[in-house]
């Protein structure tokens, strides 16, 4: 197994200044009340938000009075995410590790994946091994939550090139290309601010509904609810996102 890959050096602080403006506060808010919806908790509910980055999600939880624990790979974001905790007066344990090796047992009510954390590495086995780690995780009645991007809608509306400028004063191109049969997304991100330029490039497994409903069974999550996106609308073959809502086997 590869323990190192693409994502090492990948999430620094020219990542945050890439996506951020995309990641707005607005958008937090309402995933967050998406996701009260979709997984109903007790007020001092214990939250594992695995893959956290900076923090949005875990921030806003705690916000929302959960006892929230962060765990990501990038010490760079983590700096980010103690920093933002700090900022709102909130406590968030942080914590840095792998997520193939989710070490809690019997702790969490929720356990959640967002933004497309799940497949980094591209194998079922390695991506089984995240899951099976959070239904470890979770108490005996605990829910999982993950959100991925659709392979379906991936496959109808891919965008080989795109560009952007950041509000930081950088200009951003990106290419990609999309391997039907892997089921691979490849991503080379090239940008520009001043005299500074750079390239990142990121690869991620894009499953269908039903191999993600097949691979989550088999980790012991047992699939209750699929949403097409936080406002709670209907999974369609045509939803840009999937939401999968799991019990504990």
């Amino acid at each position: 197994m590869n323990r190192r890959g693409w994502w090492d050096g990948y999430f620094d602080e020219t990542f945050v200044d890439i996506y951020r403006d995309f990641l707005t506060p607005a958008r937090t808010q309402k995933e967050i009340a998406g996701l009260r919806e979709m997984a109903p908790l007790p007020p001092d509910a214990e939250v594992l938000d695995v893959a956290c980055g900076w923090g949005r999600h875990s921030v806003e939880m705690a916000r929302n009075g959960f006892r929230v624990t962060g765990m990501d790979w990038s010490e760079t974001l983590l700096a980010r995410a103690r920093r933002r905790a700090v900022g709102a007066g909130v406590e968030v344990e942080w914590v840095q590790g792998d997520m193939r090796e989710i070490l809690w047992e019997s702790r969490f009510d929720l356990v959640v994946s967002m933004y497309s954390s799940l497949g980094y590495f591209l194998s079922d086995e390695e991506d089984l091994q995240v899951l099976r780690g959070a239904a470890k995780a979770l108490k005996p009645d605990g829910v999982f939550v993950m959100e991925t991007m659709h392979r379906d809608h991936i496959v109808s509306a891919f965008a080989e090139r795109d560009w952007w400028e950041t509000e930081g004063g950088a200009t951003v191109w990106v290419e990609r290309e999309f391997d039907a049969i892997e089921g691979v997304s490849r991503e080379w991100t090239r940008w520009s601010r001043g005299k500074e330029i750079g390239e990142k490039y990121h690869e991620l497994r894009i499953r269908s509904a039903t191999e993600w409903d097949a691979l989550l069974r088999q980790a012991g999550l047992i699939p209750v609810d699929f949403w097409g996106d936080w406002e709670l609308q209907p999974f369609l073959h045509t939803s840009p996102d999937l939401i999968v809502v799991c019990r504990k086997a």
